[in-house]
């Protein structure tokens, strides 16, 4: 295997770099911090996607509730409350679904819908429009931690997180940051359902994975 041609075709040097960097440039401690990475990434996939689909189909039961009307992204009401970045997205979301030839449903928009629209109903911007009802998605947080501030900064920090996984980024350079993401994630789960945090027990692998690969990585 020639480990400098799928350095430079595949990886990239630069990709590697902060790799090399960090094993005083042995390439093959190097490597295999790179593929312990994607491992530690892909343990955090099912956790990630659990709560990313709770929270958008709370968000929704919440936001259908307030508007009586299952198709609140379209009613005058939301439209009058949202901003431009929500009022984009959702017809981004049209789109998509147009693109892929397929009947637009209330169920597509909602699912098709971005991490990131989701979160920015927590805005402060929402404060005194959405919120009231938003704050109803999470039954199970403390109610000191119940405020918009709040679920605002941990669903954001969590999306963030989750677009550097998504977006094959460098993640293990401090793995106790890792172990505390790994909490975050699952207290917002816990927050939107306990059941669901009990369901999901055999889908996280997270802190075995990281002690598994911690030699390599470090």
């Amino acid at each position: 295997m020639n480990k400098n041609a799928i350095i430079d075709r595949i990886i990239t040097r630069e990709r590697l770099n902060p790799y090399l960097k960090h094993h005083s440039d042995i390439i093959d401690k190097a490597l295999a911090h790179y593929k312990s990475n994607i491992l530690v990434s892909e343990s955090f996939y099912p956790l990630i996607a659990i709560l990313e689909v709770g929270l958008r189909n709370t968000i929704d039961n919440q936001l259908n509730r307030k508007y009586n009307d299952s198709k609140w992204y379209e009613n005058t009401d939301f439209i009058r409350t949202a901003s431009r970045y929500q009022i984009d997205r959702i017809s981004e979301a049209r789109t998509n679904i147009q693109a892929s030839k397929k009947e637009i449903t209330t169920g597509r928009i909602i699912s098709e819908l971005t991490f990131g629209f989701w979160t920015s109903l927590f805005d402060t911007k929402f404060e005194l429009t959405l919120w009231k009802n938003l704050r109803l998605a999470f039954p199970n947080c403390p109610k000191q931690n119940r405020n918009r501030k709040n679920i605002s900064s941990k669903f954001n920090q969590i999306r963030k997180f989750r677009n550097r996984i998504f977006h094959h980024e460098a993640i293990t350079w401090n793995l106790d940051v890792l172990n505390s993401y790994n909490n975050e994630i699952l207290e917002g789960i816990s927050w939107l359902d306990n059941d669901l945090l009990n369901w999901i027990g055999d889908l996280n692998h997270v802190g075995e994975t990281i002690e598994k690969y911690r030699k390599t990585i470090e």
